[in-house]
């Protein structure tokens, strides 16, 4: 991986939560948990973060809405989502708004969910890089 990237998960669920700091606790990834849609809408304003986990069914915020908030804010964030009501309709939408990927709870295994954001991490690096080369030139 080029850099070190910031890695917010967003669930209502404490356990959840909690469960997923420590998935990724050995990962090069920089975490960070939040409980509420809506502030956490707010950090990514406030602390640019490179990928997202995210839960669909959450009060206030949820996390299809919230999703397109963050496409439309910022297009190279990822998202990934994850859920425990499935339905067609979640994950259809939550690939058309721009999700990279999409997990049922209970997660059956762990190592799925890292490997989506290495690549989503990947995606970032390539980014990145076509960025470099067209600032590049950009001077020339």
């Amino acid at each position: 991986m080029a850099r070190k990237y910031k890695l917010l998960i967003v669930d209502d669920s404490t356990s959840i939560l909690k469960a997923l700091a420590r998935t990724f606790a050995d990962t090069p990834y920089e975490v960070t948990t939040c409980s509420d849609p809506v502030k956490s809408y707010e950090m990514i304003e406030d602390e640019h973060f490179d990928i997202v986990i995210s839960d669909i069914m959450m009060p206030e915020l949820d996390g299809l809405s919230l999703l397109r908030k963050i496409k439309n804010y910022n297009g190279t964030i990822q998202v990934i989502m994850i859920t425990g009501y499935i339905t067609i309709n979640n994950t259809l939408n939550a690939f058309r708004y721009g999700a990279n990927d999409i997990f049922f709870k209970p997660f059956k295994e762990m190592r799925d969910l890292i490997d989506a954001v290495d690549a989503a991490a990947r995606k970032l690096n390539r980014i990145n890089e076509i960025l470099k080369v067209l600032a590049s030139e950009k001077g020339n």
